[in-house]
């Protein structure tokens, strides 16, 4: 006998229920392809490998700051034969160095360019009290340093800044060199002086990396706007951790100036010029070239003074007419004007600088880059000469003297209306000693000497809000000057603002093959 049962009234409720559920899925489906067929879902939610317009960029800022400081001053070839009369010396040569960070920073060392598990990283000791400042002294006889410093937070007023000198009273170095420690960047360039009979201009470039990296040379002088192939190459491979170094001045020789590129193929280099002049068996000084800014319209170039010889180089990027006019305490005067050609550097004979000098402007018709050759004379037929590159102003930004080192602040504000701006002085070993408050008008500037503000000042930090004020120091050296010669070198200021990088970021599905 069979069973037959009728379903419950349970199982009923539930065939049912799946049936619906059935209908209704199948419905969502069905409305999701029709939608997909005429809608284009959001780009943001696609990997599109051919979607090549889909690129964004981002602005970050780094809260890593690394900076390369440049060794003692050095002649580029130290030859040993013939007669030990006519032989070249670096003499009684002697560097220092002075390092210090600010504001909201961890840690911050310093150590050679190597890779060498026994070298410790030297440690930079914070100052006494609650001044938030950290510094370290040293010398860079036996070669350049690589300071790092690691930020809590990227803001006005934190960063780091450092600087090397070297002088002389003996030998063909005789003088005094001195430079800012450098970043590193992918892209930098030069403008350089005559590169004449008995001038070195030994371009080194050092990678901090783990990875060598080739670097492209571009080179335009003062005989037309094409480029310059050097004689000596115009590539350069820089292993990892290492150094690479070319002399311009061998490589292009008989320009009244040269404009130098450098571009890094795969890591960021950093790069100083180092450049040695004779004049016959006389030495006719020595300094380090940096790098320099972008083309402008304006140009400031601080620490020039009364009594300076002063030649500017000038390159456009057009044809234009171009103003150079004397900066002093009472105002601005009128120095040189002419027209200059597209790409070509021009060298300008400014003359002798008057009194109350503290540095020259540029007008340009067009963007250009600029830099001055700044010489002095001392006894014995001894010269000396210094590199000055345009200043740009920062919310913040610090000088710091090496040991043995003296100074002068000059500043310029470059801006149409008045400026307020405060000067922090602190000692070598970073503690806090005095403040100086000061109002500059449109286009007025001062000198400030590093001893006014407090005779143990070694390091000057301005805060300048209105972000227009260029500036820089002056510096000096006793055994120097004791000694009858001519030693001239300046240290441009560097910005304690936060680095700003561009990320650019496109999408792509290799990334999920």
């Amino acid at each position: 006998m069979s069973d037959t049962r009728r379903p419950s009234r349970t199982g009923k409720a539930m065939i049912a229920g799946k049936v619906a559920f059935a209908v209704v899925s199948a419905a969502a489906l069905i409305g999701a392809m029709a939608v997909a067929g005429v809608c284009r879902p959001w780009s943001s939610l696609v990997d599109d490998a051919g979607a090549g317009a889909s690129a964004s960029s981002f602005s970050v800022s780094t809260e890593q700051i690394e900076q390369y400081c440049a060794g003692r001053m050095a002649l580029a070839d130290m030859n040993t034969y013939g007669d030990s009369e006519f032989q070249t010396s670096a003499g009684d040569i002697a560097s220092s160095a002075r390092y210090a960070a600010f504001g909201s920073v961890y840690l911050a060392q310093v150590e050679p360019n190597v890779q060498d598990a026994d070298v410790t990283p030297e440690q930079l000791d914070e100052a006494p009290g609650d001044d938030g400042v950290m510094t370290l002294d040293g010398v860079v006889d036996d070669g350049p340093r690589l300071f790092d410093a690691g930020l809590t937070e990227s803001e006005d007023g934190t960063g780091a800044s450092g600087s090397t000198a070297s002088w002389a009273t003996e030998g063909d170095l005789r003088g005094l060199s001195a430079a800012s420690c450098v970043v590193p960047s992918l892209n930098q360039s030069f403008l350089l002086p005559a590169t004449r009979s008995g001038v070195t201009q030994e371009l080194i470039v050092a990678n901090s990396s783990d990875i060598a990296t080739a670097v492209t040379l571009q080179v335009w002088g003062s005989s037309d706007g094409e480029p310059v192939s050097l004689t000596t190459g115009n590539t350069l491979t820089v292993e990892a951790h290492g150094e690479n170094s070319v002399d311009l001045a061998a490589g292009a020789s008989g320009h009244d100036g040269l404009f130098v590129t450098l571009d890094s193929d795969d890591t960021p280099v950093s790069a100083v010029v180092r450049i040695v002049a004779m004049d016959g068996l006389d030495p006719a000084g020595s300094d380090y070239a940096l790098p320099i800014g972008a083309a402008e319209r304006r140009l400031t170039l601080p620490s020039v003074n009364a009594g300076d010889e002063v030649r500017l180089l000038v390159r456009p990027e057009r044809d234009s007419d171009v103003t150079v006019s004397w900066i002093t305490t009472r105002g601005t005067t009128q120095a040189v004007e002419q027209s200059v050609e597209a790409g070509k550097v021009t060298s300008l004979d400014l003359g002798e600088a008057p009194d109350r000098v503290v540095g020259v402007r540029v007008d340009s018709e067009a963007p250009a880059h600029a830099s001055a050759y700044v010489r002095r004379t001392g006894d014995g037929g001894q010269s000396d000469f210094m590199m000055v590159n345009p200043g740009v102003p920062a919310a913040s930004a610090a000088v710091v003297l090496p040991s043995g080192i003296d100074g002068d602040l000059t500043l310029h504000n470059t801006g149409e209306q008045s400026a307020e701006a405060t000067i922090h002085a602190y000692a070598a070993d970073g503690e806090h000693l005095a403040d100086r408050d000061m109002t500059l008008d449109a286009g007025e500037s001062a000198r400030v000497p590093m001893d006014d503000l407090d005779g143990e000042a070694a390091i000057a930090v301005l805060d300048d809000p209105q972000q227009t004020i260029v500036w820089g120091a002056r510096v000096t050296n006793g055994d120097v000057e004791d000694a009858g010669l001519a030693g001239v070198a300046n240290l441009p200021s560097t910005a304690l603002t936060p680095l700003r990088a561009t990320v650019l970021s496109e999408s792509s599905r290799a990334v999920v093959r």
